[in-house]
């Protein structure tokens, strides 16, 4: 199953990567997945952090949450990479209205993590 992983998040990657004549795309991806789950990429077209880019990416996964009418999202893994030697990250996630699952380290508000990263990811 990691491997799978691996695999979608490099295709996401790649998706994101490059356009025709060469120039170099960033941003960020959403996909639905089976069983509920989607998939959230983002690249950073500058030369922000890691964390930087980790907070953006929860933030975009904060955003399709509310978008799709949803309280909270877990995430279920998250993919760090490089892509034309900028920062990336590859959210796979679940969504959910209501109370959460378990209350776990990996479940977030969508409300409350926007609004906790809005300063953070200008």
């Amino acid at each position: 199953m990691k491997k799978l992983i691996v695999a979608f998040a490099v295709m996401a990657a790649s998706a994101c990567s490059s356009m025709p004549g060469g120039q170099s795309l960033a941003g960020f991806t959403e996909e639905p997945m089976s069983g509920g789950r989607y998939r959230i990429a983002y690249a950073a077209q500058d030369e922000a952090s890691a964390k930087v880019v980790a907070d953006r990416a929860l933030a975009r996964a904060a955003q399709v949450t509310l978008d799709a009418g949803n309280d909270w999202f877990e995430v279920q893994s998250k993919i760090d990479g490089k892509l034309d030697g900028h920062n990336t990250q590859t959210l796979v996630i679940v969504m959910g209205k209501g109370e959460s699952l378990a209350g776990g380290p990996k479940q977030y508000d969508a409300k409350q993590t926007l609004a906790s990263l809005r300063d953070k990811i200008s």
